[in-house]
């Protein structure tokens, strides 16, 4: 698996670095400390939900000052009630992950995907799990906890050694301690676009890039994204990134 480093195409691997319970604080000062695990291939997409609460002016439990309209109470000489800020709920955010080992000696994938299903874990001698922060490049997002993994294992040896998964991981702000200063950056502005395709028997690397591309000689885009030596050494089930247009 990766390291989390550069890959042999100049591309930042993501990684999510996992800080224990009561060390939170200063490692996100110093990430360098946490324990990481890292992603074999950047998600496509990262999108952040954050709500806020609003309520109009003299709208108070037990008390009412004008007509019931739904949520809200309105006044006669009103169009719109005033609304008072009633604080903000924590922001959200959801990975889409893939881990392959076909790569890897057919080593079974549970490697990787029971490091995700250990976020949800209480920490040994602690009283709750770990916290984590997901990066990427220049990219970190907010220090957030996991609430929820699905992993769906894809494919499988005559054995019945999964080697190929997909895991969907939510995450949930833990705290204002950022001072409700959410990274806006775009992470997908930091690398060119991607996405990912499954070998099947018998395809080449010139017949995906004209599927891709139109041009049979933009094979060597596709080769370089993913560090082929030998580019007409496709195996059937890899998964090979494919770069796309800014």
């Amino acid at each position: 698996m990766p390291s989390g480093k550069n890959s042999s195409s100049g591309q930042v691997k993501a990684k999510l670095l996992i800080i224990q319970p009561g060390a939170a604080l200063s490692v996100q000062s110093s990430p360098a400390q946490a324990t990481a695990i890292p992603c074999q291939f950047n998600p496509a997409t990262l999108k952040i939900d954050k709500a806020v609460n609003w309520h109009p002016e003299d709208d108070h439990p037990g008390q009412s000052s004008g007509k019931q309209t739904g949520i809200q109470q309105t006044k006669p000489v009103l169009n719109a009630p005033m609304m008072v800020f009633g604080g903000g709920n924590s922001a959200t955010f959801s990975l889409d992950l893939i881990f392959d080992t076909t790569s890897e000696g057919n080593k079974d994938v549970r490697t990787y995907t029971n490091q995700l299903l250990g976020l949800t874990l209480i920490c040994q001698g602690k009283k709750t799990p770990p916290y984590v922060l997901f990066v990427w490049g220049e990219y970190t997002s907010f220090l957030s906890v996991v609430t929820k993994v699905e992993i769906s294992y894809t494919h499988f040896l005559g054995s019945g050694r999964p080697v190929r998964a997909r895991a969907a991981v939510s995450f949930v702000q833990a705290s204002d301690t950022d001072g409700g200063k959410l990274p806006a950056q775009n992470p997908t502005s930091m690398t060119k676009a991607r996405k990912t395709h499954i070998v099947q028997q018998g395809e080449r690397i010139d017949t995906l890039a004209y599927q891709e591309y139109g041009q049979c000689g933009r094979w060597r885009e596709i080769a370089e994204a993913n560090g082929l030596d030998n580019p007409l050494d496709l195996r059937p089930g890899q998964i090979l990134v494919i770069p796309q247009p800014e």
